[in-house]
């Protein structure tokens, strides 16, 4: 049996559009740290994140304003015929 953990977050942007990005094979020490990660980019204290929000634009370039979900997927797998 093997498994995986995918992080889906949804990104908001000005224009009210959203985009969904997944992160695949995260590892489950660093599904501790999700929600503050999240809540740290969210906050941009001190422009911390200031890169991330230029980074990231809607289709018609409007800015990034919040990470608005997220959902941790975890993967169960078992091969069931290997033939």
């Amino acid at each position: 049996m093997s498994s995986s953990n995918n992080v889906v977050v949804t990104l908001l942007f000005e224009d009210d559009s959203t985009r969904n990005y997944t992160f695949e094979g995260v590892a489950d020490e660093d599904l501790l740290n999700v929600r503050a990660k999240i809540n740290a980019i969210n906050e941009n204290a001190n422009n911390e994140y200031a890169n991330f929000y230029q980074t990231f634009v809607s289709n018609d370039g409007e800015a990034f304003t919040k990470i608005s979900n997220c959902k941790i997927v975890a993967i169960d797998e078992e091969v069931v015929y290997s033939g």
